[in-house]
């Protein structure tokens, strides 16, 4: 096994992690394969030492979570090189987001950790290799550090860890999937063991070092590298919110990727950590039932407790496509009926269509009202949410008042925001605080007087409100999100892989675009940017596109020869031979001659041919070749011009001649 880690430079590992997303995108082994050698070359100024296999999660079928990975095998026998690398995925798609929330957040499940694992020894089996030979790295962005690291502390699944921008290890998730952390912590805490959701009580600083201390005892810490941005919402998340521990210790340090912003830190720094509790508790019963049942088992206990159905929305649409059918006429061509009939008729078919959508009508009644039913219910159950929206509203202006210090909004856009906000809250208010005639008489059965009559003015009521309010709800929320759409893509962008990768290079001369690399120079006082990957690219697939086209020149000569020049020589032939068969033997003409306007009688004695046949000049089959070689090599030319002066402006700082050289 080779000592030096052939991933190990940052760009590389980083953007091969980048690279890894398109494999759900459904990228082939080969194309995959092909862009890391690109990529090694880019970066290392050398071709790959080894030969590559590559295999998926999605060749598995052992893995019971949404779990995706790649993992890369490197061997050489001679070079003594044999790593495996295990590129875990970030969240991608609707399960890893469920994920985020009750497993990593609520630490409540750690599946996709113990997929890693899995998938780990998968890949070892695969490609037939043993854990004390292989060199196994974990490289993981987003929620894929916390699947390596977690993996890493249960059963010290890889030798080095690599991570980008990555959710770190959650303590509650750790008690409730390692048997050992969960007795350590009852002991040292004096939890109930019948009380799994007890340790969501205790302070959290007291966990998060007892945590801290428990896995720097289990593994070797030094092994973990981790490289994050100061400025990813992820960061800031990660940093001030309970249950969640950075190791080793130096990696809670970021690095500033945008100096543009402050980041999210200092905001989220002073975020109550009793809000944060709060919340765990209002989600605790949805994530139990997560574990026991799943998603299903999630959304029935989150619609048990808000009263709102999950197929609210498909419901509403399906009640509009309904009403739209009902709200729609077939027409009548009354062309064919005497005029004193037709208002008569255009009555009676209007009747008729009414008639017949009565059933249809009802059924929509009954539909409507239950759909009303279940708004009902969501209205008596928002409290928490509504606690929520007032502590929002009520610190706008220090959250917003942050953004505008760390530069991300003015103070116009404050100012709006802050109103909108204060709109959405109020309208959000008087729906909140609606108390339905129902409730009322439930509550106090002695006011019934009218038998009850006045429940209907009730509801009647409470979908006018709703009308009224729902409008002014939605105004309000799409002048928020036209507010902070863009601020909101900018947090977002710092989260990225692609944006740490830059901020590396920045004193380099080295950026990069969709996982393209980018050089420049200072050139005659003016900056000179080249996408050099993509040059290269254009580069090689010219030199083919001229190579083809050669032998297409060549292809054309020779069926040039043969079909016209040689052609012409062969018809020639037989036209003298033609000739020399009617001088040879004339009488065989004589029918032609009867044909002809000569005297009765007359006979051909003899045929004299003058053979001299003229015709047009071909031009020699070297000479057209000679026209294309031509054309063709002033393109060839261009393209090492191009070459020659992109390596003659770059090479010195970017070793731009090798990278053309072993491209190819």
């Amino acid at each position: 096994m080779a000592n030096d880690e052939l991933l190990i430079k940052d760009e590389v590992w980083l953007r091969i992690t980048q690279l890894e997303y398109k494999m759900k995108q459904g990228m082939s082994k080969e194309a995959f394969e092909k862009e890391v050698r690109r990529i090694y070359i880019e970066e290392m100024g050398e071709e790959l030492p080894a030969d590559m296999k590559v295999y998926s999660s999605n060749e598995s079928n052992n893995l019971e979570s949404d779990y995706d990975g790649t993992a890369i095998y490197f061997e050489d026998e001679e070079k003594s090189i044999n790593q495996l690398y295990v590129i875990s995925q970030g969240s991608n798609d609707p399960g890893d987001w469920l994920y985020n929330a009750i497993g990593l957040f609520q630490g409540k499940d750690a599946s996709q950790a113990i997929d890693a694992d899995t998938f780990v020894d998968e890949a070892k089996k695969a490609f037939n290799v043993s854990d004390k030979e292989v060199l196994t790295v974990g490289l993981g962005h987003s929620l894929a550090n916390n699947n390596n690291l977690t993996a890493q502390v249960l059963n010290e699944s890889f030798d080095k860890v690599y991570g980008v921008n990555g959710a770190q290890i959650n303590a509650y998730q750790l008690y409730n999937i390692d048997d050992h952390f969960y007795r350590e912590v009852n002991q040292n805490f004096n939890l109930p063991r019948t009380d799994k959701n007890a340790i969501y009580t205790l302070p959290p600083h007291e966990l998060e070092q007892f945590a801290v201390e428990y896995i720097e005892e289990k593994i070797d810490t030094s092994s973990i590298h981790q490289l994050r941005s100061s400025n990813d919402p992820l960061f800031a998340l990660m940093e001030n919110t309970r249950g969640f521990v950075t190791v080793p210790v130096e990696a809670k340090e970021g690095m500033v990727t945008n100096k543009n912003y402050a980041g999210l830190s200092p905001l989220l720094a002073n975020l109550p950590d009793e809000e944060i509790a709060k919340w765990q508790a209002i989600f605790m019963p949805a994530a139990d039932a997560y574990m026991d049942n799943g998603v299903d088992g999630a959304l029935d206990v989150l619609e048990e407790m808000t009263g709102l159905k999950r197929t609210v929305f498909d419901d509403f649409n399906e009640l509009q496509a309904v009403l739209q059918q009902l709200l729609e006429t077939d027409p009548i061509d009354l062309s064919e009926y005497p005029v004193f009939m037709r208002g008569e008729m255009a009555r009676s078919h209007a009747l008729g269509q009414v008639g017949a959508k009565i059933p249809q009508a009802f059924d929509l009644l009954s539909k409507g009202l239950t759909e009303f039913y279940h708004i009902k219910q969501f209205q008596r159950n928002v409290g928490p949410i509504m606690e929520t929206v007032h502590g929002l509203n009520d610190s706008a202006e220090e959250v917003f008042g942050y953004l505008v210090e760390a530069g991300y909004i003015d103070e116009a856009s404050k100012d709006i925001i802050v109103k909108e906000l204060n709109g959405l809250t109020e309208s959000l208010e008087v729906l909140h605080d609606y108390k339905h005639l129902e409730d009322v008489y439930k509550e106090s059965p002695y006011l019934i007087r009218d038998g009850g009559s006045g429940l209907l003015g009730s509801d009647v009521a409470f979908l006018l409100l709703l009308i009224e309010h729902g409008e002014k709800l939605y105004g309000h929320w799409q002048a928020l999100e036209k507010e902070l759409q863009e601020v909101m893509d900018e947090i977002g962008h710092s989260h990225s892989i692609h944006e740490l990768l830059n901020a590396l290079n920045a004193e380099n001369g080295v950026s990069y675009y969709n996982n393209q690399m980018i050089v420049s120079t200072q050139h005659g006082g003016e900056e000179i940017r080249v996408n050099l990957s993509a040059t290269v690219e254009a580069y090689y697939n010219g030199l083919s596109i001229v190579e083809q086209q050669q032998e297409k020149v060549q292809a054309f000569v020779r069926l040039y020869e043969h079909e016209v020049v040689e052609d012409v020589e062969n018809q020639k032939k037989a036209l003298v031979q033609a000739f020399d068969d009617m001088e040879s033997n004339p009488k065989a003409y004589q029918h032609l001659l009867n044909k002809s306007h000569a005297p009765a009688g007359s006979r051909i004695e003899r045929i004299v041919v003058h053979d001299q046949i003229g015709g047009i000049t071909l031009p020699e089959g070297p000479v057209w070749e000679a026209a294309l070689v031509e054309q063709l090599e002033k393109q060839r030319t261009f393209l090492e011009k191009m070459r020659e002066g992109i390596e003659d402006i770059f090479d010195e700082e970017h070793n731009v001649a090798a990278i053309f050289t072993l491209s190819g």
